[in-house]
């Protein structure tokens, strides 16, 4: 095991593994020292917004689908490169009937591979696929076992069709089976998921957890079943609980939200040391990581900084 402290935390973080495989363990302590970039202090803060819009995800050709800042029941899309253009996508109140007088809202939302959409659905429980021109839309699923499904937090899936769904209040993680149209439970212990990243292959799911405070890899056999679970980081605190995470750079680092969004911690998964630490000019509920961009959730919108060299 690599244990390491930092001055940042002022507790141990237990890196409990090198990234990618869960068998290399170092039994010296490190004291590491990652370059500390103070946004909260450095960042224009005047005008720090990239887009403004709600939670969101970004497609392989570099869209972003986001919901509306305004309207939780509407998905808008924008290019990377033009986010000022941005247009609608789909609006649920055209696709779906209210069983009352509450709104639909969006909780997740995750691009896969072939440009199609899901999203969860948090009023109906419902978690949907749209196609990438917006004309198909498919429920997937809205409940396991005669229970609707609650709030969702964590959305993730493989070039399998496999889709990972997360509920953190009912402490379960389903698994979306492409084949027989049905979910199964895939954790065997209580597991309150933050937010998934799907590693590149699709054959290891990291999730972000709360209580305990860790980062955990699920591992997939070779017919894409969940074959094994481990702790790749534990954090010490309920204040350094991982809000989100999204691997980088070909699945070398990582990047987690911790410290209740005010920090963004960036991990050299390779050699288990924390490579850089941002401090945030506000809090942030999602990161994600695109072609040398960090975008990032906050209450008011969208915001993006460049990964700094070093």
């Amino acid at each position: 095991m690599i244990l390491f402290y930092t001055a940042i935390f002022f507790l141990p973080i237990f890196f409990l593994g090198c990234f990618p495989s869960p068998n290399i363990q170092n039994s010296s302590a490190k004291q590491i020292g990652p370059s500390l970039i103070n946004l909260a202090q450095d960042f224009n803060v005047t005008k720090p917004f990239f887009i403004d819009g709600g939670t969101f995800s970004i497609s392989r050709d570099g869209v972003m689908y986001f919901v509306d800042s305004e309207n939780k029941f509407v998905v808008r899309k924008a290019n990377l490169q033009a986010p000022e253009a941005s247009s609608e996508f789909i609006n649920l109140n055209e696709w779906l009937k209210k069983d009352n007088l509450q709104d639909f809202e969006i909780d997740d939302l995750w691009c896969d591979s072939a440009g199609r959409v899901a999203l969860a659905e948090s009023t109906t429980g419902k978690i949907l696929r749209i196609s990438g021109d917006a004309r198909k839309l498919e429920n997937l699923a809205d409940s396991y076992d005669g229970y609707r499904l609650t709030k969702i937090r964590g959305l993730a899936g493989n070039q399998e069709g496999q889709i990972f769904i997360g509920t953190p209040n009912a402490a379960t993680m389903y698994e979306f089976d492409p084949v027989s149209g049905t979910l199964n439970v895939i954790n065997e212990e209580l597991i309150r998921p933050n937010d998934f990243s799907m590693e590149l292959k699709g054959d290891r799911l990291l999730v972000a957890e709360s209580e305990p405070n860790r980062i955990v890899v699920f591992e997939m056999n070779s017919i894409r079943n969940v074959h094994l679970g481990w702790d790749l980081i534990q954090f010490p605190t309920p204040l350094n609980e991982p809000i989100s995470l999204d691997l980088m750079d070909n699945n070398n680092h990582l990047a987690v939200l911790s410290q209740k969004g005010l920090s963004l911690l960036v991990f050299d998964l390779s050699d288990g040391v924390i490579k850089k630490h941002y401090n945030l000019p506000e809090r942030c509920l999602r990161v994600r990581y695109e072609r040398g961009w960090f975008y990032l959730l906050t209450d008011r919108g969208i915001m993006r900084i460049i990964n700094s060299s070093g």
